[in-house]
């Protein structure tokens, strides 16, 4: 294999300097004025669709206020985390509950290992017997996480029902203010 190299003569080369740098204003004129400057001379870049793209929205000035919304509450008692496995088996319901003074509040993450539950996160007051406040229902769920304030002194949280006909493993993790968390079967 053999190769040829092409010696270019003066002319060729003011001759290929010329055609890139017609080609360089063209783009520039055409493409890059539009897109990057909205400036369209010769209107091609509007039939593009370049027009607008540099358009910037400049931020209005902020002057920083303290919220007069915000509030802070000092918790009573201790911040506590807690980590259950609970099995629930096939058919059957498990609730996962904290006594939660009013106002105080927790985080709380939890996830199947795979299968799905009804769920029903609520609250009831201290000493009720039927009656209770739902938060959150879901017919079909394996996961969920959030931050929960106790609207009223209970207990809040969760009842799983299994559906299906194999247990399935719900781990959760509660950390907060509260008094207690225990698993009621």
């Amino acid at each position: 294999m053999t190769t040829q190299h092409v010696e270019m003569t003066n002319k060729q080369i003011i001759k290929g300097l010329a055609i890139a740098s017609v080609v360089a204003v063209v783009l520039s004129v055409t493409v890059i004025l539009p897109a990057e400057y909205n400036k369209d001379p010769t209107g091609v870049g509007a039939l593009l669709g370049l027009t607008g793209m540099s358009n910037t929205v400049q931020a209005e000035e902020m002057t920083l206020e303290p919220q007069n919304d915000f509030t802070f509450a000092q918790s009573a008692g201790e911040w506590q985390t807690h980590t259950l496995t609970v099995e629930i088996p096939d058919y059957e319901g498990v609730e996962v509950k904290a006594l939660t003074e009013q106002g105080n509040g927790f985080s709380f993450t939890w996830e199947t290992d795979g299968g799905e539950l009804y769920m029903d996160m609520h609250g009831e007051v201290v000493g009720a017997t039927d009656e209770f406040t739902s938060y959150k229902k879901s017919n079909a769920i394996s996961s969920d996480n959030g931050i929960f304030k106790a609207p009223f002194h209970g207990t809040h949280g969760w009842y799983w029902q299994n559906n299906t006909d194999s247990p399935i493993t719900v781990t959760i993790t509660v950390a907060g203010f509260y008094q207690s968390v225990k698993t009621l079967k």
